[in-house]
């Protein structure tokens, strides 16, 4: 299980002006990895999300309180963070390692329904980078295309317009892909459908209300897909594809 903090978050994740409140995030950010340190994970994860609150979101920072959360047995609070900064940096190994260590360890065990293998290998490789990561790639590709493009039209030489030509069809296609994988990882961000359970144990309800059937009961650090909002009410459905229900909204944190 990797326990390790990340220490670069203030000066390569967050983005916000060198002023008195970027101060005091460092001076925050040094006091929760120094808790940490020290074994006070309560406090550190205080620290860190107060640092969420007042700068801002990055993968770092949801790693590092996930680790907090975890060292304190809160299962579901550490696979919501965990998700949360995989959903930032889908590539990273670190965070996709904890995930699978946290979802080892939980209590319900859920048969979900398998992708087909090219639909699973076209996620892979769209989560091999983030959306960042695919967008600088695409004007890589750009740039280089362009100058294909360049000496294909300058060019005096046959033979070097076909092979510029014939890079710079294969640049356009490349360039193509990394804007749609990253276009794709932008619209996963800002469409936030999933969530993780963090109470303890929560009975699933056939309508929103207490007064509705008792279903099944899921308990916590269990991914759920939110399908439906109702008041203080998620209707929820699980990764088996046909088990749902209504729970409280305060017994799960969107992803």
């Amino acid at each position: 299980m990797l326990m390790k903090i990340r220490i670069l978050i203030v000066l390569s994740a967050m983005s916000f002006p060198l002023t008195a409140a970027s101060e005091s995030a460092d001076s925050i950010w040094t006091k929760a990895n120094d808790a940490y340190s020290k074994g006070e994970y309560s406090e550190a994860a205080q620290a860190y999300e107060r640092i969420l609150s007042e700068a801002g979101e990055s993968a770092e920072l949801y790693y590092n309180l996930g680790n907090a959360y975890f060292k304190q047995n809160l299962i579901g609070q550490a696979r919501l963070n965990y998700e949360r900064a995989h959903r930032l940096d889908p590539g990273d190994p670190d965070i996709r390692h904890n995930l699978d260590f946290v979802e080892a360890v939980q209590t319900d065990k859920i048969d979900e329904v398998k992708d087909l293998f090219f639909t699973e290998l076209f996620n892979d490789v769209g989560g091999m980078l983030s959306s960042s990561g695919w967008t600088t790639l695409f004007f890589v590709l750009t740039a280089f295309g362009l100058l294909l493009l360049y000496f294909f039209v300058f060019s005096k030489s046959l033979r070097t317009r076909k092979l510029t030509f014939a890079g710079f069809a294969l640049l356009v296609l490349l360039g193509g892909a990394s804007f749609f994988f990253g276009y794709r990882q932008r619209a996963g961000i800002l469409n936030r459908s999933e969530a993780v359970i963090y109470a303890a144990e929560v009975t699933v309800k056939s309508t929103p209300g207490d007064s509705g059937a008792d279903l099944f009961i899921i308990h916590e650090g269990l991914k759920v897909r939110v399908i439906e909002k109702q008041g203080n009410y998620y209707r929820i459905i699980l990764n088996d594809g046909k088990s749902q229900g209504w729970i409280p909204r305060e017994s799960a944190g969107i992803i």
